[in-house]
């Protein structure tokens, strides 16, 4: 494994970074709205992990699709 490839790099700690801003409020949000509802930690739990599993599919579909466009301008 190479892990010269700067690309690869400002890739990665972008859409790390763009992960921490984007489900740190998401994580209060969804916690407040859990207890609001009296959800079960079980509950919690599936419904937070399906939430941000969705959010790391859509947000990471973003950061490679600019990082290709980007790419290919080059």
């Amino acid at each position: 494994m190479n892990f010269g490839n700067k690309q690869a790099w400002k890739e990665a700690i972008l859409d790390t970074g763009i992960g921490f801003v984007v489900n740190f409020p998401l994580n209060i949000v969804l916690l407040s709205l859990a207890v609001w509802l009296n959800l079960s930690v079980l509950w919690t739990s599936i419904w937070m992990s399906v939430a941000f599993t969705v959010i790391a599919i859509v947000r990471k579909y973003i950061v490679r699709e600019y990082f290709s466009k980007k790419n290919s301008c080059q």
